[in-house]
C-alpha cells in the first residue's frame, strides 16, 4: 500500500520569498500573496522566526513613517528581533536591516549566537554599518546604513551570507560589486536566491567569474515587484528523508506537493540515489547540498560497496557537528565510520537487519514516557540511545532505526520543529516508527 506524505512548503523559499514580500510592501508597490502547504499553520521555527522578524520591522517602518509625518524623531527605537536557532533569518536579515538604515537589535538562541557570524558582521563594518556584539546576552546590535561599492567575503563559510548580501545590496543608491572568493559552498542556495530574486523583479549580473572568485554586479535603487501569487513548493530537504526511506524499505511513498523542476538544490538526492545504486566503490561531491549528506549516509550502510562523501567540512558549523553526530549514529547501528582528508567514508558489510513495517503498537508508544534509559524489551534486550538537538540528526536517527537490530531512543526529538514539525507524526502514520523511541 502507498504512503503519501504532504510535505511542508519548503523552508529555504519560504526565508527568500518572505523577505522580498516584506521589501516589495515596503517599497510600496504591491503585496505578493504567499501560498504553499503550511500544514494549517504548523509551520516550523525557523519560517516563525523570520515571520516574526519581519513582522516587527514592518511595525517599525510604519512608527517611523508616522513618526516622520508629525515631525517627530524615533531613531532611539530600535527593534528587537527574537531570531531563535534560524541561522537564515539572523544571516539574511542583518544586511537587509543594514541596507535599510533603520538598525535592529537580534537576540539569538544560544546554538546559533555559537556559529559563524564574524566574516559577515566584518563585512557589514566595512561596508557603512556599526556591530555590536554581547556575548552575555547573545545579541547583535546594529546601526548605521550600507553604502554602495564593493564588498568582499569568502565563499566557504556559509552561502547565506552572500545571500542576505544578494537581497540587500539592490536597495542601496548606487551599484555594488560582491565579490565571492572561491571555494563556495552551497552554491545551489545562492543559484536559488537570485532565481526568487528574479521573479520580484531583481537583477543580478555575473561580472566575472574565474578559479580564485565569483564577481556579480548589483545595481542600485531596484524595485522588488513580485507576480501577485507565488505558491511555495514542498520542502525536498524532507523529502529526502522519505526517498532514503523508500529505497530501505521497499514501501511505496507518494511525496505530495514536490516540484520535479525544483530550484532546491536538494532535489539532487535523486540523482544520488541512482548513483548509489551502483554496484562499486563511489564517491559523492555534496558540497552544494551538504543537509542531504545525514540521510545518504545511513543509506550507504545498506550497500555492498564504500561510499565517500566529499565537501562536507561545513557539517561541522551547522546546529551540531553533524560530522561527530553522523560517527556516533553509524557507529551505534554497527556501521564503519572513517573521516579522511576531509571526507566522511562508510564501509559496506555492516550487519543489518531490516524489519517489515507492522500495524502494531510502535516502540515510540512505549517510550515516550519511559524513565528508565538503560534497557528496553526486544530480542537483545538493549537499545541505542542518541541524545541531540539538532533536527537534521535526528531525522538520520529516525532513518538508522528502519534497518537497526536495535531500537533507537532519540532524546531531543522535538527538535524537528525547526524544519518538520510534523515529522514524528508522518512517520507513525506511514508505519515506519516501530523500532524507534522519544525519550
Amino acid at each position: 500500500m502507498t504512503v503519501t506524505i504532504n510535505l511542508l512548503a519548503s523552508k529555504s523559499i519560504f526565508h527568500r520569498v518572505s523577505i522580498c514580500t516584506f521589501l516589495e510592501n515596503l517599497q510600496g508597490i504591491a503585496n505578493t500573496v504567499v501560498k504553499g502547504n503550511f500544514q494549517d499553520g504548523d509551520i516550523s521555527t525557523d519560517m516563525k522566526a523570520t515571520k516574526e522578524a519581519l513582522d516587527r520591522l514592518h511595525a517599525m517602518t510604519i512608527s517611523m513613517k508616522k513618526a516622520e509625518l508629525k515631525k517627530q524623531s524615533v531613531n532611539d527605537f530600535v527593534p528587537i528581533l527574537p531570531v531563535a536557532d534560524s541561522g537564515a533569518t539572523l544571516r539574511f536579515l542583518l544586511p537587509v536591516v543594514g541596507a535599510l538604515g533603520i538598525g535592529a537589535r537580534f537576540v539569538m538562541a544560544e546554538s546559533l549566537y555559537r556559529r559563524p557570524i564574524m566574516m559577515l558582521v566584518n563585512t557589514l563594518k566595512k561596508n557603512g554599518c556599526s556591530l555590536v556584539l554581547d556575548d552575555e546576552k547573545m545579541t547583535i546590535n546594529i546601526r548605521g546604513k550600507l553604502v554602495p561599492g564593493e564588498y568582499n567575503i569568502k565563499g566557504k563559510e556559509s552561502s547565506q551570507f552572500i545571500s542576505g548580501l544578494l537581497m540587500a545590496l539592490p536597495l542601496l543608491e548606487d551599484e555594488s560589486t560582491l565579490v565571492v572568493e572561491k571555494p563556495v559552498v552551497s552554491q545551489s542556495y545562492i543559484n536559488m536566491t537570485i532565481k526568487v530574486l528574479e521573479e520580484f523583479g531583481i537583477t543580478i549580473a555575473k561580472k566575472h567569474e574565474s578559479h580564485e572568485m565569483i564577481a556579480y554586479s548589483i545595481m542600485g535603487n531596484q524595485v522588488y515587484r513580485g507576480p501577485g501569487e507565488y505558491k511555495i513548493e514542498g520542502d525536498w530537504s524532507s523529502a529526502s528523508f522519505w526517498l532514503v526511506a523508500e529505497k530501505l524499505t521497499g514501501k511505496p511513498i507518494f511525496l505530495k506537493g514536490i516540484n520535479t523542476n525544483s530550484i532546491q538544490g536538494d532535489s539532487k538526492v535523486r540523482d544520488f540515489i541512482k548513483e548509489m545504486d551502483r554496484d562499486e566503490d563511489i564517491a559523492i561531491d555534496c558540497s552544494d547540498v551538504p543537509d542531504l549528506v545525514p540521510n545518504l549516509t545511513v543509506l550507504a550502510l545498506s550497500r555492498d560497496n564504500k561510499t565517500r562523501f566529499s565537501g562536507i567540512d561545513i557539517l561541522a558549523f551547522k546546529e551540531s557537528d553533524r560530522i561527530e553526530g553522523i560517527s556516533e549514529i553509524i557507529s551505534a547501528v554497527g556501521g564503519s565510520f572513517e573521516y579522511e582528508d576531509g571526507d566522511i567514508i562508510i564501509e559496506a558489510g555492516c550487519e543489518m537487519e531490516k524489519d517489515e513495517a507492522s500495524d502494531e503498537t510502535s516502540l515510540g508508544e512505549e517510550m515516550s514516557n519511559a524513565g528508565d534509559m538503560g534497557k528496553t524489551e526486544n530480542s537483545d534486550g538493549e537499545f541505542i540511545y542518541i541524545m541531540t538537538q539538532d533536527h537534521r540528526m535526528v531525522m538520520m536517527a529516525a532513518l538508522a532505526s528502519l534497518i537497526s537490530k536495535n531500537p533507537i531512543i532519540i532524546d531531543g526529538w522535538k527538535s524537528v520543529s525547526k524544519s518538520y514539525p510534523r515529522f514524528f507524526r508522518d512517520l507513525k502514520e506511514a508505519g515506519l516508527d516501530g523500532n524507534v523511541g522519544l525519550a
